[in-house]
């Protein structure tokens, strides 16, 4: 066999190996019961997979600037994988979007708990904010306030109503 023969045979097995891992990270996300291997399966196998076709790419160009150009592609998908599957997982973890598994150590639990708290005494001091700014009644024109936007939720042709 010829140099350029082992070079196409290394590009075919890289991308041949790229696509199957690949396809494989697109069957993991379709067959995986859970969040967490879900994410697994978008983030390892997809990264590798990539990386072995952009490797299979550049030993087959003669020239450099198609390899100096496929080094960022690769540099940028491993760089931002890992962070969107953190932003993903915790994401799934706060809206409580994952499968009850015996997590040893719950790291996020307490932070969780502190925005949770956090929210709810954003939400009183805007509540005490309006009853400050309402004066005497202001339990009362809040009532009637959701009253009315009732009403108009159910009879979108009563007066105060805006139609689109």
């Amino acid at each position: 066999m010829s140099g350029n023969q082992w070079l196409d045979l290394a590009t075919l097995v890289l991308v041949l190996l790229g696509a199957l891992l690949s396809l494989s990270a697109g069957i993991g996300l379709l067959r995986f019961s859970d969040m967490i291997g879900r994410l697994h399966a978008q983030s390892k196998p997809q990264a590798a997979g990539l990386l072995f076709i952009l490797v299979g790419l550049a030993i087959q160009q003669t020239g450099w600037t198609t390899t100096l150009f496929l080094i960022p592609i690769v540099v940028f998908q491993f760089l931002t994988t890992p962070a969107a599957g953190m932003v993903l997982a915790r994401g799934g973890y706060r809206s409580k979007h994952y499968e009850h598994v015996p997590l040893h150590v719950d790291e996020l639990e307490a932070e969780v708990e502190r925005a949770q708290r956090a929210e709810e005494r954003a939400e009183a001091r805007e509540r005490q904010r309006l009853r400050e700014h309402s004066g005497p009644g202001a339990e009362t024109l809040e009532r009637d306030e959701m009253e009315a936007q009732t009403k108009r939720d159910i009879d979108p042709e009563s007066p105060g109503s805006v139609s689109l």
